[in-house]
């Protein structure tokens, strides 16, 4: 999951940093610190700049044009369409004890909820430039939307999976338990 990193990348993009620089700072896995850069910069998040043969990171503090929105909407929902195919793929996600879920199983539940992290991080990131009044109250709300409408799609599939309880009941409390938390810190002016 790549998501554990960004709140180190983010402290770290201030300025411009190397990759090299970010994945040495933040430790732990460097592909998963790869990925997570580029997955902020997908998201909006990371500006990214081409210095002779190294990629450079700086965290973004604008608002995400609607180019850029639609352009991330767009990766979402492909991922989305490839969890929506394994969720087809896979006859149930739980072990036959009815209590532990099967690797694969597990494996797909940590991508939905990574996917849903992200999609929260986005709403968030709307709410917080729409409380200092930096993006349009419309523009926001259409923005919000559209990521509750994606992450509702995705949470339907998953629960629908299979029509068992037990089952159900152990997908919400994988979410509950494993839903990201994010605040943003108060501004004094």
């Amino acid at each position: 999951m790549t998501t554990i990193y960004d709140d180190k990348i983010f402290n770290l993009t201030t300025n411009w940093r190397a990759t090299n620089e970010i994945v040495k700072k933040v430790g732990g896995d460097k592909s998963a610190i790869i990925q997570a850069l580029k997955r902020l910069a997908e998201m909006d998040y990371l500006e990214t700049k081409p210095n002779t043969n190294k990629i450079l990171y700086k965290k973004k503090d604008t608002i995400q044009s609607e180019f850029n929105f639609l352009q991330m909407m767009t990766v979402f929902e492909a991922n989305q369409k490839m969890e929506l195919n394994i969720i087809k793929q896979i006859p149930t996600i739980m072990m036959d004890d009815g209590v532990r879920f099967r690797k694969k199983g597990l494996e797909l539940l940590e991508h939905i909820q990574e996917e849903v992290n992200r999609a929260y991080m986005v709403i968030i990131r709307l709410e917080h430039q729409q409380k200092l009044e930096i993006i349009p109250y419309k523009i926001a709300k259409e923005r919000k939307e559209k990521l509750e409408r994606y992450i509702e799609k995705i949470m339907t599939a998953i629960l629908n999976q299979s029509q068992e309880t037990k089952t159900k009941t152990a997908i919400q409390e994988y979410f509950q338990n494993h839903t990201m938390k994010l605040k943003f810190k108060t501004i004094k002016t």
